[in-house]
């Protein structure tokens, strides 16, 4: 009787010491969770240790998931990465699909934030083709946020910002349905990086301002408060609020500090080089935008490091099927291959958008150096013997030509040679010699380049042109149609209107130009 009780309380003891066991690790679980935002360094020696001890592995898998955005926070990407793969292959072997759905979804933005955004779909796409059909709730929505996650970051490379934040908002409005917090998390991020994109500034300022309370919130999360410092920055720059842009720049930069996010950290002292500079702190421009660069080096060496980890797994995973599983091999083999190509495929297509994008960036910056410093006026060509100008009416159309170039008259529409000679009282012949002799062109160009170079100027000394649409900017210019601007635009600066823009939304490109402006006025 007394051995029969015994081995009741021997397993009563053991049942206890398991149950305890499980929530324990639950318990860690949630703390490591709950300061994920704030100390993203101890939410990963947390999750090393369940790993190591946890014999559930929906606890080891969310493990890896949340070291994944851990090390996402710190900007460590090779080591997000590597936590990724191990919670794939886990979710893998154990057939948890939901989990599975999970990597693959959560993995979305980081490979997104590496360049490798075919991936990161055809890797969504196979896990929705592993997990089929559903009835069950949950598993419905991870599957609904995926699909907007993955078209929102499709709407952002096409730079269709507006419609890309109502995908984001689709897909956070299921993370919340879920729950799902650090998805959730994962995608405001996203969503505040291009909310400035997406709206105006006055929309812009009330959600940064209205994000930036709600970060200072329980649970507190200074990654995000990071992030809403970075974009108001950008947001006060933008308005000329110079002062308030340059104390949203420091304390995002303290935070990034903290957190010992490089990334971040270099994003906002560009920022700051670029607040420095119109504010005249030549010293702190120059300091700031040389720390930068040699981050961004960093982070590049770093985003290789990942990319190859990446490409290691994939060869690793390969080899692995081949041996483990002979009679599939064939199909491995192809699926492997077809990843393989994609990669491939996402590499050349990255090479040329770089060689293209070097190519844009040489010609951007030709045409201002060439309006920097023009070239000398060649000498007059010989007036045709068919054409005899008097003296003094040569002269004075020349002065009026001057008076006229330094006008806005060559932006009405209407503008035409008879309408000019008209205007300067003579004849449309003499009007035209004297352009085609001292401007070496014709009529025609020459008002068309005259146009272009004031558009030019206005896109670069005023930002609010560079959110106006290419319709608008044909119209402000003189031209009558988008068509005839672009084409114009892109004869006379090499490059269409679009990249133009884009390159001067660029902080490196506009870093270069401000201090070559700079060093000019020195």
């Amino acid at each position: 009787m007394r051995f029969s009780l015994s081995i009741i309380f021997f397993f009563l003891f053991l049942i206890n010491s398991f149950g305890q066991s499980d929530n324990d690790y639950t318990e860690m679980l949630q703390e490591a969770e709950n300061i994920l935002y704030t100390q993203p360094s101890e939410t990963v020696k947390i999750t090393e240790h369940i790993i190591q001890k946890a014999t559930k592995s929906s606890q080891q898998i969310q493990s890896y998931l949340l070291a994944a955005e851990a090390y996402n926070v710190m900007g460590n990407f090779d080591n997000a990465v590597k936590a990724t793969i191990e919670a794939k292959k886990l979710a893998e072997s154990t057939q948890d699909l939901e989990m599975l759905l999970k990597t693959s979804i959560s993995s979305i933005s980081l490979l997104n934030q590496l360049g490798m955004d075919i991936v990161a779909e055809e890797y969504f796409t196979r896990t929705k083709a592993t997990v089929g059909e559903t009835s069950e709730q949950k598993t419905t929505r991870y599957l609904n946020a995926g699909t907007a996650l993955i078209e929102g970051h499709k709407l952002i490379e096409a730079e269709n910002y507006s419609e890309a934040l109502k995908k984001l908002l689709e897909a956070n409005a299921f993370f919340e349905e879920i729950p799902d917090k650090i998805l959730k998390n994962q995608t405001t991020a996203l969503i505040i990086e291009i909310y400035l994109a997406a709206t105006n500034l006055d929309t812009a300022k009330k959600y940064l301002q209205s994000t930036l309370e709600d970060t200072s919130k329980a649970p507190s999360n200074i990654f995000l408060r990071m992030v809403t410092l970075n974009q108001l920055g950008r947001l006060y720059f933008l308005q000329k609020d110079y002062p308030q842009s340059l104390m949203a720049y420091q304390a995002a930069l303290e935070i990034s500090e903290n957190l010992d996010n490089k990334p971040y950290t270099s994003k906002i002292m560009e920022g700051l080089s670029a607040t420095y500079l119109v504010m005249d702190k030549a010293s702190l421009f120059y300091s700031n935008r040389t720390e930068s660069s040699q981050i961004t080096s960093n982070i590049e060496a770093e985003e290789d490091k990942a990319v190859n980890s990446l490409y290691n797994y994939i060869n690793d995973n390969h080899t692995a099927q081949k041996e483990k599983v002979k009679k599939t091999y064939q199909r491995n083999l192809i699926i492997m291959g077809a990843i393989l190509l994609l990669l491939l495929l996402s590499w050349v297509i990255l090479r040329y958008r770089y060689r293209n994008r070097a190519r844009q960036y040489e010609r951007f910056i030709n045409y201002f150096e060439k309006k920097q410093n023009p070239i000398e006026t060649l000498p007059e060509k010989e007036v045709s013997k068919r054409m005899n100008i008097p003296k003094e009416t040569e002269e004075a159309l020349i002065k009026k030509l001057n008076q006229f170039e330094n006008s806005k008259q060559f932006t009405k529409q209407d503008m035409s040679l008879a309408m000019l000679a008209s205007q300067f009282e003579t004849n449309t012949k003499y009007l035209s010699e004297i352009i085609n002799n001292y401007k070496n062109k014709n009529f025609n160009s020459y008002i068309n380049e005259l146009r272009i170079n004031y558009i030019t100027e206005k896109l670069k000394n005023n930002r609010t042109y560079l959110q106006y649409k290419i319709s608008y900017l044909a119209e402000e210019s003189g031209f009558s149609s988008h068509s005839s601007f672009a084409t114009v635009f892109k004869a006379v600066t090499g490059i269409p209107p679009t990249v133009f823009i884009e390159l001067l939304r660029d902080k490196k490109v506009k870093s270069k130009i401000y201090t070559e402006e700079y060093e000019d006025v020195e």
